[in-house]
């Protein structure tokens, strides 16, 4: 068998097959077209995300109070008492004159920015990933949230207040990737993406893209809208955003 013309005529079917994909792609309706490498920032940047973050919600430290004189010395600690908790779970009222006189309001934006931040630093990474209990407690605080999955997907099911990117309809979420950094937010608070968990890779498309275009602290949910639903979090439906 002459290896040189079978060489050949495999490169030329090789040619011909990749040729037949690149017209079909063209041709293709939007929510199946496929993103070509060089398309998309950090197109050659693909990198495997790292292990999940382990979730330990983050304790702030007790504020210091003022020991008040007494005249006695205090008494010992009686044995078997109820140790205190975390402060994550009852936090201390503060001291009237310390609130300031508007009426009471959820926390300012700076200060649930600065929680946030606090448990989940930039990491300046593709992506990270997180647990379940870890996308609850961000969810609880604001944190923005992004469904990699397809429009129709999203439409029938997702979690509440998430934005709809999905990542195989190319068109669409270059559109709202633009959208999303013109509105000028601090790229650097934490961004959870998620899709159906598992094997899907949606997500970490997704964040490819997102650290492309300058986010530099992107979570993504490792087990996904399922999990979500299993844990009984808040679910809306319809397109959305």
């Amino acid at each position: 068998m002459n290896l040189r013309r079978f060489l050949a005529e495999a490169g030329a079917l090789a040619a011909l097959a990749i040729a037949c994909a690149l017209v079909s792609n063209a041709f293709a309706a939007k929510e199946r077209r496929l993103e070509l490498p060089g398309d998309y920032p950090a197109a050659f940047s693909v990198a495997r995300p790292p292990a999940p973050v382990p979730f330990e919600p983050a304790s702030a430290p007790a504020a210091a109070e003022p020991a008040a004189p007494a005249p006695a010395p205090a008494p010992a600690p009686v044995a078997g008492a109820e140790p205190k908790r975390p402060v994550v779970d009852r936090a201390p009222a503060p001291a009237p004159q310390e609130r300031p006189s508007a009426s009471p309001a959820s926390p300012s934006v700076p200060d649930r920015a600065a929680e946030l931040l606090a448990r989940f630093p930039a990491h300046g990474q593709p992506s990270v990933e997180i647990t379940g209990d870890a996308a609850a407690w961000l969810h609880a605080r604001g944190a923005l949230f992004l469904d990699a999955r397809r429009s129709k997907d999203f439409a029938e099911g997702h979690v509440a207040g998430a934005r709809s990117f999905p990542i195989w309809e190319a068109a669409v979420v270059k559109e709202r990737v633009e959208a999303l950094v013109a509105e000028g937010r601090d790229n650097t608070l934490p961004v959870v993406l998620y899709c159906t968990g598992g094997d899907c890779e949606d997500s970490h498309m997704l964040a490819q893209t997102l650290f492309g275009a300058g986010f530099e602290n992107l979570l993504v949910y490792r087990d996904g809208f399922p999990d979500w639903k299993a844990r009984g979090g808040a679910v809306a439906a319809g397109r959305g955003r």
